[in-house]
């Protein structure tokens, strides 16, 4: 048999796989390595079909799969035709570190495929992306992704660091007028066709990013307060980073309850921050908790009372950050956070001992 009688090649068999027009049985004699086809594209195929619905077809392909050598699947890296979705394929079907570092470094890789290699990668493949800044400033969630992943080394976290201060630094001085410019990347996107390939049921093994939860609006918020969630929502990180800086205070008081630390950085980072909107923020029960540590440690906002105090009786604000500032209270406040049962034993038991040290 060929590649199929509708099939006159390889990469029209693969198209017509991921589109589910392959019957069953051409499908089944490919997953056992029976084409007459280079190892290059049996490689290819194989990845696509070890990702079957059909548990007997997808068993097969990984079986015949394992006959190869990390440096077999290197080769086929060389192969000019090749799609983003065919490395995120080949990436799923080879678990050796060289080739994935090397599938993190091809520039032809999706976003999606470096966000599930950076969630779960070892340090060589964590070295390939955090080096990369170009793939980094068209796709910021693998900032956090790198910080999520268990595997994670120093040397990465250091650089990501390292990055983010870079990045935010240069955002604040666009932000400001002080350059007309802000680098950004594009990078190719498989969201669709992963999307196509689950629609027939294929599994891909190997993880997937975890969908962004975003800030929801509260019970009883206005019509345009929801609408203004909805829109931040279908933003990327550096779309909200850019609304961070120079969007509406109602967006910057929506962003920074966001779950992304770069995202809630640009808003406290914002020129457009008004010493209101820190005073509101510091009392914000929804609000990200790395707000309510930059806060704290900007002496300027704590010389405003209602900034330390809407810190102190914020259940959310942890108790190393505040404790420390307690002593600037009144003792009427002080007496108040002692009977707060919102807020941490810690934190009331610290207001009551600065109570009772000024009657003396």
């Amino acid at each position: 048999m060929s590649a199929g009688a509708s099939f006159g090649t390889v990469a029209e068999l693969v198209q017509g796989i991921r589109s589910g027009l392959v019957p069953r049985a051409v499908r089944l004699f490919a997953a056992q390595g029976l084409l007459p086809v280079t190892r290059e594209e049996l490689i290819r195929l194989l990845a696509l079909l070890a990702a079957e619905g059909d548990s007997e077809i997808a068993g097969l392909a990984r079986q015949t799969l394992a006959a190869f050598t990390p440096e077999h699947f290197l080769t086929v890296l060389s192969q000019e035709d090749l799609e983003p979705l065919d490395l995120d394929l080949l990436a799923r079907s080879c678990q050796d570190e060289t080739f994935r570092a090397a599938v993190a470094r091809d520039p032809r890789v999706a976003n999606e495929t470096l966000r599930w290699l950076a969630l779960s990668g070892p340090p060589s493949v964590q070295d390939a992306i955090v080096t990369n800044q170009t793939r980094l400033l068209g796709c910021l969630e693998l900032l956090a992704d790198l910080r999520a992943n268990p595997q994670v080394s120093q040397d990465v976290l250091r650089r990501v660091r390292e990055f983010e201060e870079e990045f935010l630094e240069k955002a604040c001085q666009w932000a400001a007028g002080e350059i007309s410019e802000l680098p950004h990347a594009t990078a190719p996107s498989i969201e669709e066709a992963l999307a196509a390939l689950k629609a027939i049921g294929m599994n891909l093994p190997g993880g997937e990013p975890p969908a962004e939860r975003l800030p929801e609006p509260e019970p009883g918020e206005a019509r345009e307060q929801r609408d203004t969630f909805l829109r931040l929502a279908m933003m990327n990180t550096y779309e909200r980073i850019m609304q961070a800086l120079k969007g509406t205070r109602q967006e910057r008081l929506i962003l920074v309850r966001d779950r992304s630390l770069l995202v809630v950085r640009a808003v406290i980072m914002s020129p457009q921050l008004q010493e209101a909107d820190v005073e509101e923020i510091a009392g914000m029960r929804s609000v990200n908790e790395e707000a309510l540590r930059l806060i704290a440690a900007r002496g300027r906002w704590l010389r405003r009372y209602r900034v330390v105090r809407n810190l102190a009786f914020n259940p959310k604000t942890p108790p190393g950050v505040v404790i420390p500032h307690l002593s600037r209270l009144s003792v009427r406040d002080l007496g108040m956070l002692c009977r707060d049962h919102n807020v941490s034993e810690a934190v009331r038991r610290a207001a009551r001992q600065l109570r009772e040290s000024r009657h003396v």
